[in-house]
């Protein structure tokens, strides 16, 4: 008998700090991926790690772009932090 199941998908996702030394984590929602493999795959074949670099640094004046990879999000929790990040 299944008791609970969660609901894990990957976006494309960056990793910035903020003029205080903290980080955030902001997320291309457009794109959903299944899997891991799915997000690195469009990155490595796309622009889209482009387009999240310009996007993020315009939405996110004063912090700087750490890093861009995919993060696998719960979907079923209010957390604002990838439970895995991968490049």
């Amino acid at each position: 008998m299944i008791q609970n199941i969660t609901l894990i998908v990957y976006m494309i996702t960056a990793i910035m700090i903020g003029p205080n030394g903290e980080k955030i984590t902001p997320r291309y929602e457009r794109l959903i991926f299944d899997t891991l493999e799915q997000c690195q795959y469009a990155m490595l074949n796309s622009d889209l790690a482009m387009l999240m670099s310009t996007t993020v640094e315009l939405a996110y004046p004063g912090y700087i772009l750490d890093q861009i990879g995919c993060g696998a999000w719960n979907m079923e929790s209010n957390s604002q932090l990838p439970t895995q990040f991968s490049l």
